[in-house]
């Protein structure tokens, strides 16, 4: 008789991509919520003719009831993995690149052993540069705060591996690629699409902000928000992110449009009212498909900068944005980071109260 056992999820290895690649792919989906992750049998009484787990590979039963070897013939092997092409690993196999940075490629790839399809990304670790070293030392950084998140709308860390000189990471893959593609190609969000891609993230930095201690993202904005074929967004790119500790960081990091007027002045540090900021100049870059201060502001960087920190204005909605919408934003881009509103707050707002984000 087969009886269930509730067991927690095996705790995720990061230096092994198989194991935690595999270990995803096994569990059945309506078995992997936490409540029913694995299945066991009852011990049964063995045989004294009977070899113990593991003494053979495989054994068979003769019809006098002894146990003996498999011939040669009749064991099983499991097939060889494939290389990667540039010699990574031997568990899996880079793909088509799907992002490519100053310091390093994200490409889709196949753990050979599962079939199971993720992202990784890829960097040198040591070529002399310090600016190289720096980046580095963000990825790692990255990890850490990774591997403690879980959530439906972050993008799951599924394990690294450092090899041949190369830091990979393993990320879950998100087939929609991101809001800012979607935009790109189709045009600006409305209606329900754009509360859901909202609600959606706002629910995601809730997470993120409820942490004990809070991990604040730091470059929220569309080119950093994935979706997936159901227009589930996920947070994505932590190589910005940073635990909130009993200080704020005063790295002026992320990109220009989407920062707070505390980041630009490095005034109050990045800490988790600047993500709201950020929120809102994504929100509006869904609503109108351009970006926060409009595609133009920018062509002088240091104009922008002096408008962003030192003017008393925010980045403008145009009036065919919904009424609804304007108020989110405005809850958001509020120049005083003490009068913007909590993620949690946020979910009670109008514009996304009645909305799922999956």
């Amino acid at each position: 008789k087969i009886s269930w056992k509730a067991l927690r999820p095996p705790k995720i290895s990061c230096a092994d991509p198989e194991l935690v690649l595999g270990s995803e792919m096994s569990t059945p989906s309506s078995l992997s919520n936490g409540s029913l992750s694995s299945l066991d049998d009852k011990p049964r009484r063995r045989s004294p003719s009977e070899p113990s787990v593991g003494a053979t590979p495989r054994v068979r039963r003769t019809r006098s009831g002894g146990w003996v070897p498999p011939t040669p013939d009749s064991a099983l092997s499991a097939p060889r993995a494939k290389k990667s092409p540039a010699g990574i690993g031997q568990r899996w196999q880079r793909g088509a690149r799907i992002g490519q940075g100053s310091f390093g490629a994200v490409s889709k790839a196949l753990c050979v052993s599962t079939g199971r399809i993720f992202a990784v990304k890829e960097t040198p670790m040591g070529d002399g540069d310090p600016d190289h070293a720096k980046f580095v030392a963000t990825l790692r950084a990255e990890l850490e705060i990774c591997r403690s998140l879980r959530h439906q709308h972050i993008v799951s860390y599924l394990g690294h591996a450092e090899e041949n000189g190369k830091l990979c990471i393993f990320l879950e893959y998100v087939a929609g690629g991101s809001l800012a593609s979607i935009i790109s190609e189709f045009g600006a969000l409305s209606g329900a699409s754009l509360q859901k891609a909202t609600r959606g993230v706002v629910e995601g930095l809730h997470y993120l902000h409820s942490r004990s201690p809070p991990v604040v993202h730091r470059d929220i904005k569309c080119s950093n928000i994935l979706v997936d074929l159901d227009m589930c967004v996920k947070l994505a790119d932590f190589g910005c992110s940073r635990r909130q500790a009993m200080t704020q960081s005063f790295s002026t990091v992320g990109s220009i449009p989407w920062m707070a007027p505390e980041v630009i002045l490095q005034q109050d540090g990045h800490g988790r009212k600047a993500d709201i900021w950020s929120l809102g100049c994504a929100v509006l870059e869904m609503a109108t498909g351009e970006k926060p201060w409009g595609n133009g502001a920018f062509d002088n960087i240091m104009s922008a900068l002096h408008k962003i920190g030192m003017s008393s204005s925010c980045p403008p909605v145009p009036d065919f944005v919904d009424r609804e919408c304007r108020d989110f934003i405005e809850c958001c881009v509020r120049r005083s980071a003490e009068k913007r509103q909590s993620a949690k707050r946020l979910l009670t707002h109008g514009f996304v109260a009645c909305t799922s984000g999956t």
